[in-house]
């Protein structure tokens, strides 16, 4: 992994957790939507969190932004919340766990299946439920050979 997430094509590659995303980085990879539930209190007030390797994320320059400085962060965590929504009691178990301080590793199976159907840039067409039905079908076939 190269560190800039704008270039990941499979989470799989990657190295492992990573604290901290800027905004621009977010393609809602599992480890993305595991930072943005963890957050999930900071950026419903509107801040994106700190970065901890540094002091200050403010570059020191003022530039005019097109839009306020809260939409970002909002309407992030309202598609992870949108998505989360959709997936029921695993949903609640994956957040249940998340804040417990669990990591991707650590997941149990329901929670797991909660997140790997939130990830991704764009929302699942299918139902939470045909999802998983369908992703089972493809797990039998792909080990059966068939």
């Amino acid at each position: 992994m190269t560190g800039d997430c704008r270039h990941c094509k499979d989470y799989r590659e990657c190295d492992g957790f990573i604290e901290w995303f800027h905004f621009g980085q977010i393609r809602f990879c599992p480890y993305q939507c595991i930072f943005i539930i963890r957050n999930a209190d900071t950026l419903r007030a509107g801040h994106w969190p700190q970065n901890p390797d540094r002091a200050d994320d403010n570059a020191g320059q003022r530039r005019i932004k097109t839009e306020a400085t809260f939409t970002k962060p909002i309407l992030i965590l309202a598609e992870v919340e949108s998505r989360l929504n959709r997936t029921g009691i695993h949903g609640k178990l994956l957040v249940a766990q998340i804040e417990a301080g669990r990591d991707f590793d650590t997941l149990d199976r329901d929670a797991r299946t909660a997140l790997l159907y939130i990830k991704g840039y764009r929302r699942k067409r299918m139902s939470f439920n045909a999802w998983k039905k369908a992703r089972k079908y493809y797990q039998k076939v792909n080990i059966n050979g068939m």
